[in-house]
């Protein structure tokens, strides 16, 4: 039997929350449809029964204990408590009403109960969620800055503070505007209300940092807004894109300055073009003049104008080979310089080059000897400017010796390579220009510029030709006593045949002598 009237029992039937009552024998008396609901079972299975019927041993205990507590002192108690019912973990929020009877004996406690089981289960989801959220957030590598509807910074993360330098303590109840430049107040507002208008979630933006330091910075923001669509947080997700963006400032003024130098040197180019159209006039004339010189004999002073007549052909030489080297390290720039390589020896080529020198170093009191224990050596050489190096070479030898100076050259086998060294014993060169004699435009020796004048481009055109071939040029000197200069070749071939020297030159290497050492016939 149940403990209630008719008429009540009949309301607590229909009550909403989960409703039963509890004896001293720990027997349910009265139970309502929502309590049957709750253990998945009837009111008639439950009514008069122990317990037992749907709490196992341990929760049987532990509500028992807790409720011959309630009889003892007569005390109304709201918990919260969790059961295993069918295999199920529940949790209900119960509000126990000791009941006296008119002996004022407590005689069954009226229990409320209301099924949390859910909402616990959301609470749960929802605060790992949050922890999940705040670790990312802490965690996370780019600045999160969150403002309310005010643009009150009301959170910020751990690369904030790396990035802007404020502490989160410092920042909280700070306007947003702590972070922007006074020159971009203006347009961060108007960038503000586009968003809060859902015209624009992103932008870059110049910030300030704590030390007073502009930063720029790439943001993307997010709107929250409540269940009436009203704003109500701003979270702004931010990257530190300063050095980005100087990166990027610094590959533009790089691709302008090469974009400047490729200008500049197809300037260069045709400037040499243009010069060496007049040169091929002056040529011309000259080649004429000497003919008639040569071929009258109505000229009353011959020998004069014979010396004008070479004056004109030494220096217009000299000009030539200036505008052709400028031409060449040009190409070189550009890379639009190539090899005609074919396989030659180079002994022969090297052998061609001193019998035609020989009498001009003679005449000019050098003392010049050539060293070669090679009978042959075939390599893949462009012959042309391999005797471009080899004479230029010579000419700087002369060019920096006095008369009286030995000039030695010396053709050898180096393992792989092939070793040809041009030793003077002229003034040498310091220690601390031995590094810049093969830069473009560069003279070491300025104290005899009237001497020894030149365009500081022959050696950085060597070394060019040499690294294009594979090989590589070295300087041993010693300032007052001597330079030696030391080119490397690799001894490898092509696949084609052995090609003869005469077969790939128009001009005659006399010619080439004439013009490489135009500019020390003065000497």
């Amino acid at each position: 039997m149940t403990p209630l009237s008719d008429d009540f029992y009949f309301l607590f039937n229909d009550l909403k929350q989960i409703a039963f009552t509890f004896n001293k024998a720990d027997e349910f008396g009265a139970v309502n449809k929502r309590m049957a609901e709750f253990c998945e079972s009837s009111v008639e299975e439950l009514e008069n029964k122990n317990i037992s019927i749907v709490l196992n041993k341990k929760d049987r205990k532990r509500i028992k204990n807790f409720n011959q507590k309630i009889f003892q002192t007569g005390e109304r108690k709201k918990r919260e408590i969790v059961v295993e019912i069918n295999n199920k973990m529940k949790n209900i929020e119960v509000d126990i009403i000791p009941h006296h009877n008119s002996d004022n004996e407590i005689d069954y406690l009226l229990c409320l109960a209301v099924d949390i089981t859910d909402k616990i289960k959301r609470e749960n989801i929802y605060f790992r969620n949050r922890e999940r959220y705040r670790t990312l957030f802490d965690q996370a590598p780019l600045a999160f800055v969150v403002s309310d509807r005010q643009t009150n910074i009301i959170d910020w993360n751990q690369r904030a503070e790396e990035i802007f330098g404020w502490k989160k303590e410092e920042v909280l109840d700070q306007n947003f505007n702590l972070l922007i430049p006074e020159d971009s107040y203006s347009e961060v507002t108007e960038m503000t209300e586009e968003l809060f208008s859902g015209l624009q979630n992103n932008n870059i933006n110049k910030n300030i940092s704590k030390d007073g330091s502009q930063i720029y910075c790439e943001w993307n923001n997010a709107i929250i807004r409540d269940q009436e669509d009203k704003i109500i947080e701003v979270i702004s997700i931010a990257r530190d894109i300063t050095e980005r963006l100087r990166a990027e400032e610094k590959i533009k003024k790089q691709n302008e300055e090469l974009e400047y130098s490729k200008l500049r040197t197809q300037f260069f180019a045709n400037i040499s073009h243009e010069l060496k159209t007049p040169l091929n006039l002056i040529f011309s004339s000259l080649q004429l003049l000497e003919f008639y010189l040569y071929n009258s004999q109505s000229y009353k002073e011959k020998d004069k104008i014979n010396n004008y007549l070479n004056s004109i052909k030494n220096n217009g030489f000299r000009l030539l080979r200036l505008v052709n080297n400028l031409i060449d390290i040009t190409r070189i720039e550009v890379d639009a310089f190539s090899l005609h390589r074919g396989n030659f020896d180079i002994v022969k080529l090297i052998r061609e080059i001193v019998n035609t020198v020989s009498d001009y170093l003679e005449e000019k009191e050098r003392d010049f000897k050539f060293i070669c224990d090679l009978d042959s050596a075939i390599i893949a050489c462009d012959p042309f400017n391999i005797e471009r190096v080899i004479l230029n070479l010579i000419s700087n030898a002369v060019k920096f010796s006095a008369r009286g100076d030995q000039i030695i050259l010396n053709l050898q086998a180096a393992g792989e390579d092939i070793l040809l060294s041009l030793k003077d014993t002229g003034i040498g060169i310091e220690k601390e220009n031995q590094q810049i004699i093969f830069d473009k435009f560069r003279q070491v020796d300025q104290s005899f510029k009237k001497k020894r004048e030149g365009s500081g481009i022959g050696l950085s055109l060597v070394k060019s030709i040499i690294e294009m071939h594979g090989g590589k040029i070295e300087i041993d000197s010693v300032y007052g006593s001597y330079s030696n200069f030391k080119v490397f070749l690799p001894l490898k071939t092509i696949d084609q045949e052995i090609v003869e020297k005469e077969s790939y030159s128009p001009d005659s290497l006399l010619n080439k002598v004439e013009l490489e050492f135009s500019d020390i016939n003065y000497i």
